[in-house]
Protein backbone atom coordinates (compact mmCIF):
# COMPACT_ATOMS: atom_id res chain seq x y z
CA UNK A 1 0.00 0.00 0.00
CA UNK A 2 2.89 2.72 0.95
CA UNK A 3 4.23 1.80 -2.67
CA UNK A 4 0.76 2.58 -4.02
CA UNK A 5 0.73 5.96 -2.34
CA UNK A 6 4.41 6.99 -3.69
CA UNK A 7 3.19 6.23 -7.28
CA UNK A 8 0.01 7.97 -7.04
CA UNK A 9 1.58 11.03 -5.22
CA UNK A 10 4.08 10.81 -8.07
CA UNK A 11 1.74 11.19 -10.80
CA UNK A 12 -0.10 13.46 -9.08
CA UNK A 13 3.42 15.99 -8.91
CA UNK A 14 4.10 14.98 -12.83
CA UNK A 15 0.59 16.28 -13.34
CA UNK A 16 0.51 19.59 -12.05
CA UNK A 17 4.54 19.62 -13.64
CA UNK A 18 3.09 18.95 -17.28
CA UNK A 19 0.06 20.87 -16.93
CA UNK A 20 1.92 23.90 -15.85
CA UNK A 21 3.86 23.76 -19.26
CA UNK A 22 3.08 24.82 -22.64
CA UNK A 23 2.34 22.22 -25.19
CA UNK A 24 0.74 19.56 -23.20
CA UNK A 25 -2.29 17.51 -23.85
CA UNK A 26 -4.61 15.00 -22.39
CA UNK A 27 -5.72 12.34 -24.03
CA UNK A 28 -9.09 9.82 -23.02
CA UNK A 29 -9.21 6.10 -25.15
CA UNK A 30 -11.23 3.25 -24.84
CA UNK A 31 -11.10 -0.09 -27.07
CA UNK A 32 -11.42 -3.92 -26.99
CA UNK A 33 -8.60 -5.79 -25.11
CA UNK A 34 -7.76 -9.14 -26.48
CA UNK A 35 -6.11 -11.51 -23.64
CA UNK A 36 -3.08 -12.75 -25.42
CA UNK A 37 -1.64 -16.29 -24.36
CA UNK A 38 -3.63 -18.98 -22.26
CA UNK A 39 -6.45 -17.63 -19.86
CA UNK A 40 -7.56 -21.07 -18.94
CA UNK A 41 -8.35 -21.21 -15.48
CA UNK A 42 -10.20 -23.95 -13.27
CA UNK A 43 -13.75 -23.00 -12.27
CA UNK A 44 -16.62 -25.19 -10.97
CA UNK A 45 -16.90 -28.29 -12.97
CA UNK A 46 -15.00 -27.26 -15.77
CA UNK A 47 -12.05 -24.30 -16.92
CA UNK A 48 -13.22 -21.61 -18.82
CA UNK A 49 -11.24 -18.97 -20.49
CA UNK A 50 -11.38 -15.30 -20.55
CA UNK A 51 -13.48 -13.39 -23.63
CA UNK A 52 -12.74 -10.24 -25.16
CA UNK A 53 -13.02 -7.43 -22.59
CA UNK A 54 -12.18 -3.50 -23.13
CA UNK A 55 -9.64 -1.01 -21.74
CA UNK A 56 -10.33 2.47 -21.21
CA UNK A 57 -7.55 5.16 -20.15
CA UNK A 58 -6.83 8.86 -19.28
CA UNK A 59 -3.31 9.82 -20.75
CA UNK A 60 -1.60 13.25 -20.74
CA UNK A 61 1.95 14.54 -21.39
CA UNK A 62 3.87 17.59 -22.00
CA UNK A 63 6.65 18.30 -24.98
CA UNK A 64 8.99 20.63 -23.07
CA UNK A 65 11.54 20.11 -26.25
CA UNK A 66 9.22 21.31 -28.99
CA UNK A 67 10.42 24.59 -29.49
CA UNK A 68 14.28 22.84 -29.98
CA UNK A 69 13.75 22.15 -33.48
CA UNK A 70 15.75 18.72 -32.65
CA UNK A 71 15.73 14.92 -32.68
CA UNK A 72 14.43 15.97 -28.88
CA UNK A 73 11.56 17.99 -30.23
CA UNK A 74 9.36 14.55 -30.35
CA UNK A 75 10.08 13.79 -26.93
CA UNK A 76 6.91 13.90 -24.06
CA UNK A 77 6.46 12.81 -20.65
CA UNK A 78 3.47 12.30 -18.48
CA UNK A 79 1.64 9.50 -17.10
CA UNK A 80 -1.89 6.89 -17.58
CA UNK A 81 -4.51 6.10 -15.07
CA UNK A 82 -6.17 2.78 -16.49
CA UNK A 83 -9.14 0.63 -16.49
CA UNK A 84 -9.12 -2.89 -17.78
CA UNK A 85 -12.01 -4.98 -17.65
CA UNK A 86 -12.93 -9.53 -18.69
CA UNK A 87 -15.51 -11.37 -17.87
CA UNK A 88 -14.89 -15.39 -18.04
CA UNK A 89 -17.05 -17.41 -20.14
CA UNK A 90 -20.59 -18.79 -19.19
CA UNK A 91 -19.63 -17.35 -15.07
CA UNK A 92 -20.37 -14.36 -13.16
CA UNK A 93 -16.08 -13.33 -12.71
CA UNK A 94 -14.90 -10.47 -13.35
CA UNK A 95 -11.04 -9.63 -14.21
CA UNK A 96 -10.55 -6.21 -13.28
CA UNK A 97 -7.25 -4.40 -13.54
CA UNK A 98 -6.64 -0.73 -12.37
CA UNK A 99 -3.06 1.19 -13.02
CA UNK A 100 -1.04 4.26 -12.95
CA UNK A 101 1.72 4.21 -15.17
CA UNK A 102 4.71 6.88 -15.68
CA UNK A 103 4.74 7.58 -20.13
CA UNK A 104 7.61 8.31 -22.39
CA UNK A 105 6.21 9.20 -25.66
CA UNK A 106 8.07 9.90 -29.20
CA UNK A 107 6.72 11.53 -32.30
CA UNK A 108 8.69 10.47 -35.39
CA UNK A 109 9.87 13.32 -37.81
CA UNK A 110 6.74 13.66 -40.17
CA UNK A 111 6.43 11.11 -42.51
CA UNK A 112 2.75 11.41 -44.29
CA UNK A 113 1.14 14.80 -43.48
CA UNK A 114 -1.19 15.26 -41.88
CA UNK A 115 -0.47 12.06 -39.72
CA UNK A 116 1.70 12.17 -36.79
CA UNK A 117 3.02 8.81 -36.08
CA UNK A 118 4.95 8.02 -32.29
CA UNK A 119 5.36 5.34 -30.33
CA UNK A 120 4.84 5.38 -26.89
CA UNK A 121 6.36 3.03 -23.67
CA UNK A 122 5.14 3.10 -20.05
CA UNK A 123 5.19 1.21 -16.71
CA UNK A 124 4.24 1.29 -12.90
CA UNK A 125 1.72 -0.31 -10.87
CA UNK A 126 -1.93 -2.38 -11.67
CA UNK A 127 -3.88 -3.71 -9.43
CA UNK A 128 -6.16 -6.32 -9.70
CA UNK A 129 -7.73 -9.25 -7.31
CA UNK A 130 -6.35 -12.16 -9.68
CA UNK A 131 -4.25 -12.50 -12.92
CA UNK A 132 -5.53 -14.45 -16.21
CA UNK A 133 -5.22 -17.88 -14.92
CA UNK A 134 -6.27 -17.97 -11.25
CA UNK A 135 -8.85 -19.66 -10.19
CA UNK A 136 -12.57 -19.07 -10.47
CA UNK A 137 -14.91 -19.76 -8.09
CA UNK A 138 -18.16 -18.05 -8.95
CA UNK A 139 -20.85 -20.26 -11.23
CA UNK A 140 -24.25 -18.68 -13.24
CA UNK A 141 -25.65 -21.91 -11.06
CA UNK A 142 -24.63 -21.02 -7.19
CA UNK A 143 -25.16 -17.81 -7.03
CA UNK A 144 -23.62 -15.94 -4.08
CA UNK A 145 -25.67 -15.13 -1.00
CA UNK A 146 -23.38 -12.71 0.17
CA UNK A 147 -20.84 -10.04 -1.57
CA UNK A 148 -16.92 -11.47 -1.87
CA UNK A 149 -14.61 -8.92 -1.42
CA UNK A 150 -10.85 -10.09 -2.45
CA UNK A 151 -8.47 -7.48 -1.33
CA UNK A 152 -6.46 -6.10 -4.90
CA UNK A 153 -2.97 -7.19 -5.05
CA UNK A 154 -0.38 -4.59 -6.38
CA UNK A 155 1.32 -5.92 -10.04
CA UNK A 156 4.59 -3.96 -11.63
CA UNK A 157 3.19 -3.56 -15.22
CA UNK A 158 4.06 -1.66 -18.63
CA UNK A 159 2.58 -1.09 -21.32
CA UNK A 160 3.85 -0.52 -25.13
CA UNK A 161 2.14 1.17 -27.91
CA UNK A 162 2.48 2.49 -31.28
CA UNK A 163 0.05 5.15 -32.96
CA UNK A 164 -0.86 7.46 -35.22
CA UNK A 165 -2.62 10.77 -34.66
CA UNK A 166 -4.65 13.31 -36.55
CA UNK A 167 -5.55 16.65 -35.42
CA UNK A 168 -7.40 15.70 -32.28
CA UNK A 169 -7.88 11.65 -33.00
CA UNK A 170 -5.64 9.06 -32.42
CA UNK A 171 -5.93 4.93 -32.78
CA UNK A 172 -3.34 3.19 -30.61
CA UNK A 173 -2.73 -0.14 -30.50
CA UNK A 174 -1.23 -1.37 -27.13
CA UNK A 175 0.11 -4.19 -25.59
CA UNK A 176 0.00 -4.26 -21.93
CA UNK A 177 1.96 -6.37 -19.40
CA UNK A 178 1.18 -7.54 -15.73
CA UNK A 179 3.42 -9.11 -13.81
CA UNK A 180 1.16 -11.36 -11.73
CA UNK A 181 1.62 -14.07 -9.36
CA UNK A 182 2.47 -16.87 -11.03
CA UNK A 183 1.74 -16.88 -14.89
CA UNK A 184 2.11 -13.27 -16.34
CA UNK A 185 -1.21 -11.54 -17.51
CA UNK A 186 -1.03 -9.44 -21.10
CA UNK A 187 -3.31 -8.28 -23.35
CA UNK A 188 -3.86 -5.93 -27.28
CA UNK A 189 -5.96 -3.43 -26.86
CA UNK A 190 -7.07 -1.15 -30.35
CA UNK A 191 -8.20 2.15 -28.53
CA UNK A 192 -9.78 5.13 -30.21
CA UNK A 193 -8.41 8.07 -28.66
CA UNK A 194 -9.54 12.14 -28.58
CA UNK A 195 -7.06 14.34 -27.40
CA UNK A 196 -7.06 17.47 -25.98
Amino acid sequence: MRLLKFVCMGMAALTFVVQAQQNTWSVFSVGPALPLGSTAAPTLGAGKTLGTGWNGAWTFFGLPFSKSGDALSGLGFGGSLSYSRWVRDSTLSETVFMGTQAIVRYYIPPLIKPFDLFVQAGGGMLIGEHGFTDPDTLSLNSQPTSVLVTKGIINPGASFNVGIDWDVLEVTPAVTVVFTKGKTSAWFSINAAMKL
